[in-house]
């Protein structure tokens, strides 16, 4: 059977073939353009950039550190303890996307840090911290003092335009659910479980700019005290994240 070397060979190569992305011979798309499904399996750093030695300001009584991010039983672990050291006593964490998208859905599913004082965030931004003038931001924000409740925000060129507090009906540090807000060039809907909780009013200004996708974790100084509550170390809380998952809006 002298064809049968000839025959496995050319299975093997059609077995090669079968194994390229399905994007092969395509031209590349935009940066802004492409999906993102992280699973947080692992901290891929070619796609996440951990914040690390800073602060975000006199309103924040901790630092990020990196070490403050962790991947433990397949989900991304954002961690609030005593274990600062640079510029703030206390540790916290934060974690964004090394690259900026545009319109489309933004989605989570996440379990949030419980008592006063702390802040549970995913949101989108961009600012003149990344080389960007203008201040464009999405958020979803939860209290620890009020994790029955999540603040809807979105900021354009620096100035904010709260949506409200909602209630969401559960305690959003006891399991996880999922958050989503959809962006496009004519509104924002923000929607937990399925639910649309809110949208942006005709006429509202909207963010223009790509923005970098964000979870954080974070202590209040007394500064924010009227905000968040006052915050006490006791020891260490954790926010959780199963999965994050952006869409792009279709093309026109």
């Amino acid at each position: 059977m002298r064809f049968l070397p000839n025959l496995l060979k050319n299975m093997a190569i059609m077995a090669f073939c079968l194994t390229l992305p399905l994007t092969a011979g395509l031209p590349p798309a935009h940066a802004a353009d492409m999906p993102i499904f992280t699973n947080f399996t692992r901290i891929d750093t070619r796609v996440w950039y951990l914040s690390h030695g800073w602060s975000n300001g006199d309103h924040q009584s901790c630092e990020w550190r990196r070490e403050n991010l962790r991947i433990n039983d397949g989900h991304l672990v954002l961690v609030m303890n005593n274990k600062g050291g640079q510029i703030r006593p206390l540790g916290c964490a934060e974690i964004q996307s090394q690259k900026r998208v545009g319109h489309g859905r933004f989605e989570a599913r996440f379990r949030t840090a419980p008592g006063s004082g702390l802040n549970s965030g995913f949101f989108s931004y961009i600012g003149p911290p990344v080389g960007v003038p203008d201040h464009d931001e999405i958020d979803f924000e939860i209290l620890g003092r009020a994790p029955d409740k999540v603040e809807i925000t979105h900021w354009v060129k620096g100035q904010k335009y709260p949506g409200g507090v909602f209630d969401l009906g559960f305690d959003s540090s006891k399991g996880f659910h999922t958050y989503a807000y959809e962006w496009s060039p004519d509104q924002i809907i923000w929607f937990v479980d399925g639910k649309e909780i809110y949208r942006t009013p005709p006429g509202v200004p909207l963010p223009t700019h790509p923005q970098k996708i964000f979870f954080s974790l974070w202590s209040g100084a007394s500064i924010s005290d009227d905000w968040l509550g006052p915050y006490r170390y006791d020891r260490p809380v954790t926010m959780d994240v199963m999965y994050m998952k952006y869409t792009p809006a279709p093309k026109p």
